[in-house]
């Protein structure tokens, strides 16, 4: 067999994730700590970015794969595993921040929802160098709805539907505020006489 043909039968993400799912169904443990294990680190990313403590951001992607271990037999594979994961984060990280809320109703000090720049894919995709901290003061400028749609874009490196999926929404909507979050980010940063080549 020459290495063409090795080559060849080497099996995609895709693949590999359908494999393990296939494995789990059938009552194989491990194969669920292997299917899961490569998107930890930026699971943890996600979650600090919301919750901004480590502690409770571990914590949520603890539990984050238990709930997905619990369901993961009725995952329908529709969409990539780190999709599902990534959208059981979000909602557990909004669960946390609502409930800390409540908890300070009175304190000036409640930690909203930020883009921080620890993630991976932002100098790929966003060239900034020294400004990247000005770029992301802008971001958090904006709607949480604008942000979050920034940030599975650029950050997250998505694609719409990816996005859409973790928006319950559809890929025209997504490029819709996509479109309009960057004409927003376009409007503050001209507005700070600076250049409009961010987003190209």
């Amino acid at each position: 067999m020459d290495q063409k043909q090795i080559i060849a039968k080497k099996p995609t993400l895709r693949e590999l994730e359908i494999s393990l799912l296939k494995k789990i169904k059938e009552g194989d443990d491990e194969a669920y700590i292997q299917l899961v294990s490569p998107f930890r680190e930026r699971l943890f990313r996600k979650a600090i970015s919301m919750v901004k403590d480590g502690d409770d951001a571990e914590d949520i992607v603890q539990d984050a794969l238990i709930s997905g271990y619990r369901s993961i037999r009725n995952f329908r594979a529709e969409s990539g595993v780190y999709t599902w994961l990534y959208r059981i984060v979000v909602n557990k990280s909004k669960d946390l921040l609502a409930k800390r809320k409540r908890a300070k109703e009175n304190s000036m000090d409640d930690k909203e929802y930020q883009v921080t720049d620890d993630r991976l894919g932002f100098e790929k995709k966003i060239e900034l160098s020294d400004e990247s901290d000005y770029l992301i003061k802008k971001i958090n400028e904006l709607e949480d709805l604008y942000k979050e749609v920034i940030e599975l874009r650029y950050f997250e490196e998505m694609s719409y539907a990816q996005i859409a999926e973790v928006l319950g929404t559809n890929v025209g909507t997504v490029k819709s505020r996509l479109f309009k979050a960057k004409e927003f980010l376009k409007h503050l940063i001209l507005q700070d006489g600076k250049g409009e080549g961010y987003f190209r």
